[in-house]
């Protein structure tokens, strides 16, 4: 049977250890609010940071953004937004790993991580050397011009709502429905 000493040397122990393994959580929380990752697409024409949560603090375009258009400029704005979030899993990894050590606690850290997070995209290659990047036109559709349109028909007028009948179950036989159940003040 264990004696007192025994007894106040395992409560100090565990105390201890909780107190250390509380202090390697507030240091990776401090580190993981500290992610912040860029990362750029069309040849460093658009940048996009995102901070801990993953959610963009910075986008930055170059003049070459110019010479693309609107739907360009937004693809690459998501491509580059997804290419950080998708370095995140990753950066969370390597803090958990110098903070606290693998556990439990961190390994659902970084798996929820990578469940929540883009998978990094496929890398793409750029054009040959003296070839212009290719882009993708979409030509409008042409539309037909508008038929003559016939007068609408009228609306049927709205059926009565039924009323329920009185049942044996009515202490006084009505039912109320034709009365509104909010206030009127």
């Amino acid at each position: 049977m264990a004696d007192l000493a025994d007894v106040e040397r395992m409560v100090n122990d565990w105390e201890r250890n909780a107190a250390e393994t509380s202090q390697k959580y507030q240091a990776m929380q401090a580190e993981v609010e500290r992610i912040s990752i860029t990362e750029s697409v069309a040849s460093g024409a658009v940048s996009v940071t995102v901070g801990h949560n993953g959610l963009p603090t910075d986008v930055k375009m170059t003049q070459a953004v110019l010479k693309m258009s609107p739907d360009e400029i937004a693809a690459n704005v998501l491509q580059a937004m997804r290419k950080a979030q998708s370095k995140y899993p990753e950066r969370l990894a390597e803090i958990t790993a110098e903070t606290v050590g693998d556990d439990a606690t961190t390994r659902h850290l970084v798996s929820t991580a990578v469940d929540n997070f883009p998978a990094p995209p496929e890398e793409e290659e750029p054009p040959p050397a003296g070839q212009p990047p290719q882009r993708q036109l979409y030509e409008a559709e042409e539309e037909a011009p508008p038929a003559a349109k016939a007068p609408p028909a009228p609306k049927p007028a709205p059926k009565p709502t039924p009323r329920r009948k009185s049942g044996p179950d009515d202490e006084d036989g009505e039912d109320f429905s034709d009365q509104s159940f909010l206030r009127r003040d």
